[in-house]
């Protein structure tokens, strides 16, 4: 069993995606032998109201909730945040919760951001933070959306001593400052743009933080689904139960699916 816990569903407004529904989707995992993913909403990204994305998501997974895991984007700097993230939690049973402060003009930093990280604790949730969607080389001139810093993230750990939280599409981590901040046991990272050959990224962050910390992540409909695919294959080094561990059951007990 594969799951995947970086997949988007929905409209990019500078490149087409060539899975855009959840329909294309499906088919995109069944060829690649994904069984479930976690998915966000791209239109909550740049909707003014991310809770009309929210709602489209839901109506679109829900023939498909066997296999499509929601998130619900929040965006606290537009008014009637708190009821959004309500609704998404008590009437969708949205499994986790992402900002996107750079989208949504604010920063991890901010008091907006503290106060909707303190209610998803409140909630017993995991946020997902995703770094960046594009590289910045490939980007479209309007594209002005800076990359999520790891300082931000680990002062609002620090702030936040009970948040878990889902690190989707990042680089450049650094374990040892992830558990100064205490994230061990309390962050789960996809390893879409770590190195598991070249730099090893993937097993220093293991050394740190425990084979826990590590789940499968593709960033589809973005990227190819193959290069994770041969990630995970190059793990095989590791235990029967660690590789599944990574495969699937790191990120069905973070998410609470099991």
């Amino acid at each position: 069993m594969i799951i995947d816990i970086n997949a988007y569903l929905g409209h990019y407004p500078f490149r087409q995606m060539q899975a855009r529904s959840a329909s294309q989707l499906l088919e995109l995992m069944d060829r690649s032998a994904i069984d479930r993913a976690l998915v966000s909403s791209l239109h909550s990204v740049f909707y003014r109201d991310a809770q009309r994305g929210n709602e489209e998501l839901f109506a679109e997974t829900q023939p498909h909730s066997d296999r499509l895991i929601c998130v619900a984007t929040v965006n606290p700097s537009y008014v009637g945040w708190q009821t959004d993230l309500e609704h998404a939690v008590q009437h969708w049973g949205m499994k986790a919760v992402t900002l996107v402060p750079s989208h949504h003009g604010y920063s991890l930093s901010d008091e907006l951001a503290g106060m909707v990280v303190e209610s998803i604790v409140q909630h017993d949730l995991p946020l997902v933070l995703t770094q960046r969607f594009e590289d910045r080389r490939q980007r479209h001139h309007w594209d002005m959306a800076e990359d999520l810093e790891l300082k931000h993230l680990l002062d609002l750990a620090r702030s936040h001593p009970d948040l878990r939280v889902v690190l989707s599409n990042w680089s450049g981590l650094d374990g040892q400052k992830l558990r100064d901040a205490g994230l061990r046991g309390r962050c789960l990272i996809d390893f879409a743009r770590l190195h598991v050959l070249l730099n090893k990224d993937v097993f220093k962050l293991i050394d740190t933080l425990g084979v826990e910390a590590i789940a499968f992540g593709s960033h589809m409909p973005f990227d190819y689904v193959a290069p994770s695919l041969i990630k995970l294959s190059n793990l095989e080094s590791l235990s029967p139960a660690e590789y599944e561990d990574i495969a699937w059951r790191n990120a069905a007990k973070f998410l609470k699916l099991m």
